[in-house]
């Protein structure tokens, strides 16, 4: 049943990136993410899940690049973000599900103010309790989950869709079934998230903060080395220690 279950899945990712080759709209949007991981999974699982994010993202227009920021993390990892550059952690936090059965897999850090975020967290071991209930794959729900994330951060609110990947609630049946458009961003929300990026990528080149910062350092040789780093950069760096709140 667990591998008919798991084919099911994968057969499902297949269709949503077959879905990403022919549906993409023409002017896509790049975004780079940076992946902050200290142990939490193999470097190889880690591929996988986000292959999984990156079908679901380019099925709504979004190409998405990929900086592992790891243990042995590149210098470009503790600077901070650039205007259109997001961020994901994976951590391990137990947790108790409700009476419901319902677990939170992740969180994004949104300023609903601005409509903007830059900061997503993932429970790697509250998404294996849930793949592990519905006898999916641990590593494409985690996709799936990385996904559903950025498209709070992109989106810029917490609030939740009434269907598809940005839906509240993942139960196990919707896992075992595995229908296409349960991982899918509606075309609605595809078109505000690329709607957020271009306008992000257009303040990577024209806006400086308050600090006389450019809002691309690494592209302002001028920059002061005293920029004050974005609350996601802070916030990275207080969990390199492995911790979470």
């Amino acid at each position: 049943m667990r591998n008919a279950i798991t084919f099911a899945l994968v057969a499902t990712l297949s269709s949503v990136v077959q879905a990403a080759g022919k549906n993409t709209p023409a002017l896509a949007q790049d975004v780079q993410v940076r992946v902050y991981d200290t142990g939490t999974m193999p470097a190889a699982d880690q591929t996988v899940a986000l292959r999984a994010a990156a079908g679901v993202l380019a099925a709504a227009g979004i190409d998405t690049t990929w900086m592992h920021c790891g243990l042995d993390a590149a210098a470009a990892c503790n600077a901070p973000l650039e205007a259109g550059e997001l961020s994901v952690r994976f951590v391990r936090l137990p947790g108790t599900p409700s009476a419901s059965g319902q677990l939170q897999l992740g969180y994004s850090l949104v300023d609903t103010s601005t409509r903007e975020g830059e900061l997503a967290t993932i429970f790697v071991d509250r998404v294996e309790w849930l793949a592990g209930k519905a006898g999916a794959d641990s590593l494409v729900v985690l996709g799936f989950a990385v996904a559903h994330e950025i498209g709070h951060l992109l989106l810029g609110t917490n609030a939740h869709g009434s269907s598809g990947i940005m839906r509240a609630l993942w139960s196990r049946g919707e896992l075992q079934h595995a229908k296409v458009n349960d991982w899918l961003f509606s075309r609605d929300e595809g078109a505000r998230m690329r709607a957020s990026l271009q306008r992000r990528n257009g303040l990577r080149f024209t806006e400086r903060d308050a600090t006389g910062c450019s809002a691309a350092l690494g592209d302002d040789p001028d920059a002061s080395a005293g920029c004050r780093p974005t609350a996601a950069a802070a916030a990275l760096r207080g969990v390199a220690a492995g911790g979470d709140r």
